[in-house]
């Protein structure tokens, strides 16, 4: 059976998962941009990889009309934050707030931590990073979480994990096996 990749980068981190995970399932990783109606058609399960931004999923417009246009292909979802991936709490606020219940109850969710780069974020964006970093200047004088947030995002940093993909790439191979299996 059939497996694509599908993924939305702005600074590179979810690129890397993407292909990453493309290299172990053998298969494709695209910008999600360049995957089309037919394209999503002719697979029988489609991992798509975004990052948060904005409290929102990069591609989840896109998951969400894929999802609506092809009822029978499996979606498997992962998304790349800045947020250590031990701080669980926020983590399932993020992935709650970008798949809402009930609409992506049967998709599954990986969280995987990316990294910042300042330097290649757009205008707009660096815009917005300074305003959210003097914001976090204050709450980081009383919350540690905030002040280690801010420390990362200020120096800039690499969070991804090649060995953090396992769990995603299983689950898209039971999805592909159950395809397979009359």
């Amino acid at each position: 059976m059939t497996c694509l990749v599908a993924y939305a980068s702005q600074t590179g981190f979810t690129r890397a998962y993407a292909e990453w995970i493309a290299d172990d399932l053998e298969c494709r990783a695209v910008a999600y941009g360049q995957a089309t109606d037919e394209d999503v058609a002719a697979y029988d399960v489609v991992v798509m990889g975004g990052w948060f931004h904005a409290a929102s999923l990069a591609g989840g417009s896109w998951l969400k009309r894929m999802r609506k246009a092809h009822p029978n292909v499996r979606f498997v979802v992962f998304g790349v934050g800045a947020t250590p991936v031990e701080w669980t709490d926020q983590v399932e606020e993020g992935l709650a707030r970008a798949l809402p219940s009930p609409d992506f109850d049967d998709v599954p969710r990986f969280y995987l931590r990316g990294g910042f780069d300042y330097a290649k974020l757009g205008l707009c964006d660096k815009l917005m990073m300074k305003l959210f970093l003097k914001a976090q200047e204050k709450a980081a004088q009383s919350d540690e979480r905030a002040a280690e947030m801010l420390e990362g995002m200020r120096e800039g940093f690499d969070g991804t994990d090649r060995d953090a993909i396992v769990p995603v790439v299983a689950c898209a191979r039971s999805l592909l096996d159950e395809a397979v299996r009359p």
